[in-house]
């Protein structure tokens, strides 16, 4: 009868958690931060999203989009200034980004995010250097 009771209990806080997650955290998710920053008639041949940071690149209209929420740019890959690869390291953790440099003067530095994976930051460097010729 306890172990009822326990399954009872648990089953009954996972769907009060679910449920409060989606009455409470709508339209608040990175993946929706992200959509909303997107333009409408956007379809990336090539892209990556980690958390609320995005890159994308369009071959058929030459469009490349950064998000670095709460901002977001679509320009043409000549446009870009620079590529860096960063890592920050904080109580020994190390998070690897991609800072994407452009010419605005209100948000010049789109940091994409790669989270503990420096080989996959390489190879997205590589690829956006190659499609922004730098």
């Amino acid at each position: 009868m306890g172990t009822v009771i326990g399954v009872l209990i648990f089953a009954g806080f996972t769907i009060g958690i679910w449920i409060s997650y989606r009455l409470f955290m709508r339209g608040d998710t990175a993946e929706e931060k992200v959509a909303a920053l997107l333009p409408s008639d956007f379809k990336p041949d090539l892209f990556h999203r980690k958390g609320d940071t995005y890159v994308g690149y369009e071959k058929a209209g030459n469009r490349l989009v950064l998000v670095d929420w709460p901002h977001g740019k679509v320009l043409s890959p000549s446009e870009v200034l620079s590529l860096e690869p960063e890592r920050e390291t904080m109580l020994g953790v190390t998070h690897h980004w991609v800072a994407i440099n452009v010419p605005d003067p209100d948000f010049s530095r789109y940091r994409i995010w790669f989270q503990f994976r420096r080989a996959k930051r390489d190879v997205w460097l590589g690829q956006l250097a190659e499609i922004c010729k730098k």
